[in-house]
């Protein structure tokens, strides 16, 4: 294997984890207001807009893990990854401004075709660039700590993005420009395209990919993968289940995402119409995201110290104990308690939600010790495209949790029933998921001690040669992959 040629400084770490403005941040805008500028600008049925989004959904089905092989069979001059971060510059632009411009066809059909092919544009581009950038910190380094620093760099930007996301367009567009929200939403596409299009100019300058020779006889990184067809790479993406590793790290991935998908879609509710003070909704969302980002550096340090999966762990611990607190508040109890629940709660969600994330170059090392493929860009790719699909269930699930007690939408009160209905689904929903991906997180196997161990074997297989180890070391590997 590749000597490690360059470390992990204060530069590097500030140009890869800018990348994630435009990840942490497009696609906020677009779940929160996208549907309603198609419908209440543009003047789509909401029918065609939810259409829309939903076939999107679908073509990422099979763009994002496509994406994931192109990219870990890519040649070029500036790296398999790099490349495409220089390439998308442009369109990263484009394709997010032409979603906000408002265009009205003689027919819904035509208007429906039109912000259609720019959503399905927007998300190819997205997974063009994105997925590559997943996949980077694997290339980076070979250093547990300096890919947890990595990735907590990314964090801290994909949160600053999401503050920023769920503030600005929203003040332009019922704010700013109440009176004309099609210029609100012009001024949203265009500004927020050049942010999220500039920073890939330094993120390509700063980073690098560190080369890795093939192993003798086509095994180990490249080999296996590059001699078989593109289709049958794909097919062969079933495999990444055989390793034991990545399949507890998918599993408390979406268990505790979709823990935040349902927390997110129904804090609004909870507050507005079981609380009885939808005045405080942005001060309590404004103190959690607030919470999960400036504590995201102690996580991040805990993690180096006992390992990323113990430190999802008591992250969804700190969300399990707050859940359980939230059912005791009632109407009448002060604002400031749930002020408080929601800081607290930003901080259990902060390991929550970057941990993933950061435990992705490791699934990526465990998986081509399981299945002697170097494949980071697929695993990004296949991790990328989960997330997607079961944000979509769960959001369209919710949603039918919210015709099921009888929510009456646009109504000033609702139902005894409802109003208990939206307490069950933003409490116990939730703690269901938390609580499953922290037993998943337990057993997490890959630590600082054991990755070290993992390295070692992995070595020994790229270069095509035997590692002996002792009787316990060969059972923490069999932990590993499974």
């Amino acid at each position: 294997m590749a000597e490690q040629k360059r470390r992990i400084g204060a530069g590097a770490l500030i140009s890869y984890g800018l990348g994630d403005l435009y990840g942490g941040g497009s696609f906020l805008i677009i779940s929160t207001l996208f549907i309603y500028f198609l419908t209440d600008v543009v003047g789509l049925s909401p029918f065609l807009a939810g259409l829309a989004v939903f076939v999107g959904k679908v073509w990422d089905a099979v763009s994002d893990p496509l994406m994931g092989l192109l990219s870990d069979r890519t040649k070029s001059r500036f790296g398999r990854r790099r490349v495409y971060f220089l390439a998308g510059i442009v369109p990263v632009f484009v394709s997010f401004w032409m979603l906000w411009i408002n265009l009205r066809f003689p027919s819904q059909v035509t208007t429906f075709v039109y912000y259609l092919a720019s959503y399905i544009v927007f998300c190819t581009v997205y997974t063009i660039v994105m997925v590559p950038y997943s996949s980077l910190p694997a290339e980076m380094s070979g250093d547990y700590k300096e890919r947890a620093r990595l990735s907590g760099a990314r964090m801290l930007f994909s949160q600053l993005s999401a503050l920023i996301a769920g503030t600005i367009p929203g003040f332009l567009v019922k704010n700013l420009y109440r009176d004309n929200p099609s210029q609100g939403f012009f001024l949203v596409g265009l500004l927020f395209g050049i942010l999220y299009a500039l920073p890939w100019i330094v993120v390509f300058l700063g980073t690098w990919e560190e080369p890795v020779p093939d192993a003798p006889g086509g095994k180990g990184r490249n080999g296996a993968q590059n001699t078989a067809g593109l289709l049958q790479s794909f097919k062969d993406l079933k495999s990444l289940l055989a390793c034991r590793s990545f399949r507890l790290h998918i599993g408390m991935y979406l268990l505790g995402y979709t823990a935040l998908d349902i927390l997110s879609a129904s804090f609004v509710y909870f507050v507005t119409y079981y609380i009885g003070r939808g005045s405080i909704y942005n001060l309590c969302l404004g103190s959690m995201l607030i919470a999960q980002l400036i504590s995201l550096p102690l996580h991040i340090m805990l993690a180096n110290r006992i390992g990323k999966g113990r430190s999802y762990a008591v992250g969804a611990g700190i969300v399990f104990l707050v859940a359980l607190f939230l059912i005791t508040l009632r109407p009448e109890s002060p604002a400031i308690l749930l002020i408080i629940a929601s800081a607290i709660l930003g901080l259990g969600l902060s390991p929550v939600v970057a941990m993933p994330w950061a435990m992705l170059p490791e699934s990526s090392d465990a998986d081509e010790l399981t299945n002697h493929i170097e494949r980071a860009g697929s695993v990004a790719g296949v991790f990328t495209l989960c997330r997607k699909l079961v944000q979509a269930f769960t959001l369209w699930v919710f949603g039918l949790l919210l015709q099921g007690i009888g929510y009456s939408a646009g109504a000033a009160q609702q139902s005894s029933a409802a109003i208990e209905g939206i307490r069950l689904i933003f409490v116990f929903g939730p703690l269901v998921f938390v609580g499953l991906g922290t037993i998943l997180a337990i057993r997490y196997p890959i630590t600082p001690q054991t990755f070290a161990l993992m390295r070692k074997a992995l070595e020994a297989n790229r270069l095509g040669q035997d590692f002996s180890c002792t009787e316990l070391e060969g059972m923490k590997l069999k932990k590993i992959t499974g």
